[in-house]
């Protein structure tokens, strides 16, 4: 049955069988780093055995970004180019089942998060983190009451479809605000362990190689432009590249654990620094 769903998925023909295999390769190699990705911080969470070094807004706003990155890449591909959808099969494969894979693993992290919690490791989430949270959750299920059971149309035309195309967009707003607490944790902390850099390097590749199968997509003619392609991954590839670019300059530059080690060793035995 899931086969019958999967071939349902429609796109253009591709101008040339080559770039359409590279990007399936690429596509594919993208999934792999964003999901492994995820698992760099539930080792850390294991090395470390608490849970100081990571922000728990970043936790709470990533399960509801995820969860509403489902629901927006379901619709795109299974119902892609019908009932006023404004896609024309452009969620792949790779991004459905990211998206899935992604809202599991962050419930994992929350678990492991609640285990290895211990008083005074963490300030917990913020009040701004709740209230942004209550009015993103409030305002889509009013959204879906008013266009599914009374079939009110509030924004778009086809609505029972387009609350869903909506959530790609309130994901968009999630990710760029998610990082925001643990940039500050970072910088409160002046230090950056317990935070997995492994998470960050390899979410950093995931980005570009994101942006990349776009690109080729687009080149091979399977839409109109590069943004048409799905404008929500084209612009999540772009703010994951550039906050992480911030937390790998945190770590490697600003807080380097290494250059700690040696200073403080300098500091010791008096001995003037570089």
């Amino acid at each position: 049955m899931l086969d019958l769903f999967l071939q349902s998925y429609r796109e253009e023909e591709p101008k040339s069988n080559t770039l359409d295999v590279i990007s399936n390769i690429i596509g594919w190699t993208y999934f792999i780093c964003w999901s492994i990705s995820f698992y760099g911080q539930l080792y850390e969470n294991l090395r470390v055995k608490n849970v100081r070094g990571i922000a728990f807004e970043f936790l709470g706003l990533n399960l509801t970004g995820f969860l509403f990155l489902s629901a927006y890449s379901s619709a795109g591909y299974f119902k892609g180019g019908d009932n006023g959808w404004p896609f024309s099969g452009d969620i792949t494969k790779q991004d459905l089942f990211f998206a899935y894979h992604a809202v599991a693993i962050t419930i994992l992290t929350i678990i492991q998060t609640v285990y290895y919690y211990k008083k005074g490791d963490n300030a917990g989430v913020s009040l701004w983190c709740i209230i942004v949270l209550i009015v993103l959750w409030s305002q889509t299920i009013l959204y879906v009451l008013l266009t599914w059971i009374f079939g009110w149309q509030v924004i778009f035309q086809n609505e029972k479809l387009n609350v869903l195309y909506w959530m790609g967009y309130e994901k968009l707003f999630i990710s760029f605000i998610k990082y925001v607490p643990q940039m500050y944790l970072n910088y409160k902390r002046k230090s950056t362990v317990g935070w997995s850099i492994f998470n960050i390097l390899l979410d950093f590749m995931g980005g570009f190689l994101s942006f990349l199968q776009m690109l080729l997509d687009s080149i091979n003619g399977k839409s109109a432009n590069l943004v048409d392609v799905n404008i929500v991954k084209f612009i999540l590839s772009w703010i994951a590249m550039g906050f992480d670019a911030i937390f790998m300059f945190q770590h490697y530059i600003l807080y380097n654990p290494k250059k700690k080690i040696r200073n403080a060793l300098l500091d010791e035995y008096s001995i003037p620094k570089k």
